[in-house]
């Protein structure tokens, strides 16, 4: 008896298990992106920025020192979902009069409208074939 209970558990437990990982079949398909943002034609450090599907999951990632990114929707690189995307930028640092205060409240480096996902005029259109690499100029 104790031994069908433990082969029980045992069996439960690796069913569990081999249900969280799951292979990501259910998953959309995506494409590597990546792309340059500047801000009057200097690269912006430190911005994030979010590829938005008319449906489906949106996919971001973050500029480096020289402005570039690549994108990740599910894990580290993956890209984007293929098709029309409305893309959005945004920069936030907090307030210069703000000294070392951690709470201190954060101002856009940037105009807040490409933060806006109505009015950022910025799009893209993600190929399944061929490169998918952007480039947005943002200016004040």
């Amino acid at each position: 008896m104790i031994k069908s209970v433990y082969a029980s558990v045992i069996l439960c437990s690796g069913l569990l298990l081999l249900a969280g990982c799951g292979s990501g079949v259910d998953r959309p398909s995506t494409v590597q992106v990546e792309g340059t943002v500047t801000f009057d034609n200097q690269p912006l450090e430190g911005a994030s920025i979010s590829f938005i599907p008319q449906d489906g999951r949106p996919a971001s990632g973050f500029t480096d020192a020289g402005g570039h990114f690549v994108l990740k929707t599910f894990e580290p690189g993956d890209g984007a979902i293929p098709g029309e995307h409305t893309v959005i930028v945004t920069k936030v640092a907090a307030d210069s009069n703000s000294g070392d205060d951690i709470y201190a409240k954060q101002k856009s480096v940037i105009p807040e409208k490409y933060g806006d996902l109505k009015n950022s005029g910025l799009t893209a259109t993600v190929k399944t074939d061929g490169e998918n690499k952007f480039s947005f100029e943002l200016k004040k």
